[in-house]
């Protein structure tokens, strides 16, 4: 395969990770509407820990347990951040 059509393949791919992020997006907003509802706050360290630990039992590589938690960790800060805007409108 030639450099222009892995460039092609990766662009499709983070298209469809776009799509993905964005539905994750909208149910961490219905989770801070929950959250709101019984007024429970936005950090929740073990559920962190159980995200890192659950996506680090199913991975098959090649990334290594700290890309994981690289990628995700800022995936989860955008979620909490999103959380925090929602709490502050209502």
């Amino acid at each position: 395969m030639s450099l222009e059509k892995y460039r092609t393949a990766i662009d499709d791919l983070d298209d469809q990770l776009l799509i993905l992020l964005n539905k994750r997006a909208e149910i961490a907003l219905k989770i801070a509407r929950e959250k709101f509802d019984h007024r429970i706050g936005v950090l929740a360290a073990n559920r962190e820990e159980e995200i890192y630990t659950r996506l680090n039992s199913v991975n098959q590589g090649p990334l290594h347990e700290q890309h994981i938690r690289e990628i995700f960790g800022a995936i989860i800060s955008s979620s909490k951040k999103l959380q925090h805007l929602y709490q502050s409108y209502e």
